[in-house]
């Protein structure tokens, strides 16, 4: 058994840009994100059958803990427009007549949510699957856990994250503080990308005992790393900044309280939420099939 925990809101997002973007319900309001995130957690439950399962949510871009330490902290990103922020409700109130546990946070992201909840409740005899498409949630993977992005097939072990981004899964944190990052507005060192970073850290392990040893940094064997060096040096003060916004809180103490268990779905719920939506024959068929299966039990 596995505890399995999902980014939401990449998966309602890529519904919402998704091929059926003139999908409305019944009362002409658009729901392609909602119908296609709908088809994401069929596919879900049934090709996987999670008995241990969470969905984090996120709830604001405008306020967070991260925001409060740079206030420039994804200020790229335009905010949710209503009729997207509506789906994200109905998503959530699909989830729960499904009886599966969401979680979210005024003050802290998915990303700390799911930290925490792996933390908590995962374990060796409970190893953890975290469903997104986020290379920052990669950090969180221990020997026994898995990195999936599930619409796309690609999974990621403790091995494969080592080989595909150079780094452990716990330096991943520091590689992002070291080299930035453009989608989350954070910045980084000048001259420093993500392949140099890991260079560096494969040297010296951690940010921390490379500030240790900045001034050694210009001996290393590869280019420019004098002026690599000179970089560090000027632009040091900003990776407390960085470190900050990189690494992903796993000490959330409301996280373990969550249940993260499966529990009997609220099939009238379900039905009404159906025809609300206009899921249409075929869809519809599938869901009420799927409630009078024995996945729709209690895990």
């Amino acid at each position: 058994m596995r505890l399995f925990l999902v980014d939401s809101s990449i998966f309602v997002f890529r519904a919402w840009f998704g091929p059926e973007r003139e999908r409305l319900n019944l009362q002409q309001q658009p729901n392609q994100a909602f119908v296609g995130f709908s088809d994401f957690v069929y596919r879900l439950l049934t090709e996987q059958a999670p008995q241990r399962l969470v969905f984090a949510f996120d709830e604001s871009l405008a306020k967070s803990t991260r925001k409060e330490v740079y206030p420039a902290y994804k200020a790229n990103r335009s905010p949710a427009p209503p009729e997207l922020k509506r789906q994200f409700a109905w998503c959530r109130q699909w989830l729960e007549a499904l009886g599966i546990s969401c979680v979210s946070s005024k003050q802290w992201e998915a990303d700390d949510l799911i930290g925490s909840l792996a933390n908590y409740h995962g374990s060796a005899e409970l190893p953890v699957v975290i469903l997104t498409a986020d290379k920052d949630l990669a950090q969180l993977i221990s020997e026994a856990d898995i990195w999936w992005s599930y619409l796309d097939g690609k999974k990621l072990d403790y091995r494969a994250i080592c080989k595909q981004f150079g780094v452990r899964p716990e330096q991943i944190a520091d590689q992002l503080a070291l080299s930035g990052d453009k989608v989350d507005n954070i910045p980084g060192i000048p001259e420093v990308g993500l392949k140099t970073a890991a260079r560096l850290l494969r040297k010296y392990d951690s940010v921390d005992n490379l500030r240790r040893h900045l001034h050694q940094v210009g001996e290393m064997k590869f280019r420019y790393a004098a002026r690599v060096q000179r970089s560090l040096i000027e632009y040091e003060s900003q990776l407390d900044v960085s470190l900050q916004l990189t690494r992903i809180n796993r000490e959330i103490s409301e996280m373990r309280q969550v249940d993260i268990s499966r529990h009997e779905a609220n099939a009238e719920q379900i039905e009404a939420m159906m025809l609300e939506q206009a899921l249409g024959p075929e869809r519809s068929a599938r869901w009420l099939a799927y409630l009078q299966s024995p996945l729709a039990g209690a895990g």
